[in-house]
C-alpha cells in the first residue's frame, strides 16, 4: 500500500510517492514515530497494529533509530517500560534509507 498524502508531507527528504508500506516499513515506522502527529500515528497504527510496532520497537537496531526522548516514550508506550539505546552502541546513526526512496540527483556513494 502507498502512503496517503496527509503522511507523505514527514518524508520530505524521499520520493514519498515511491515508499510501500510493506517494502519500507522501517523508514516509514521510524519516520512517522519521530516526526509524526496524532493523526499520523492514528494512521501508523490502523496499518501495522499495536503487535506489528511493538515487535518493531523491541528490536534494538530499530528503537535506535529514534531519537533518545522518543524512544523512551514510544518503549514505554508499546512496550509498557522505557528504554534508551547507549548512544555508544550506534544510536540515531544507524537510520537506513532505501535506495529506491532517494531523489535521482543523490549521490549513491557517499
Amino acid at each position: 500500500m502507498m502512503l496517503p498524502d496527509t503522511v507523505q508531507r514527514l518524508f520530505y527528504r524521499y520520493h514519498a510517492d515511491r515508499l510501500d508500506t510493506e517494502r519500507h516499513a522501517s523508514v516509514i515506522i521510524s519516520t512517522v514515530l519521530s516526526d509524526g502527529a496524532l493523526a499520523d500515528w492514528d494512521w501508523l497504527f490502523g496499518v501495522y497494529g499495536w503487535a506489528a510496532l511493538g515487535d518493531w520497537i523491541a528490536t534494538p537496531s530499530h528503537a535506535m533509530e529514534l531519537p533518545p526522548s522518543l524512544e523512551r516514550l514510544w518503549t514505554l508506550i508499546l512496550l509498557g517500560q522505557p528504554h534508551e539505546t547507549p548512544r555508544w552502541l550506534g544510536g540515531n546513526a544507524r537510520r537506513v534509507v532505501p535506495p529506491s526512496a532517494l531523489p535521482e540527483w543523490f549521490p549513491r556513494e557517499l
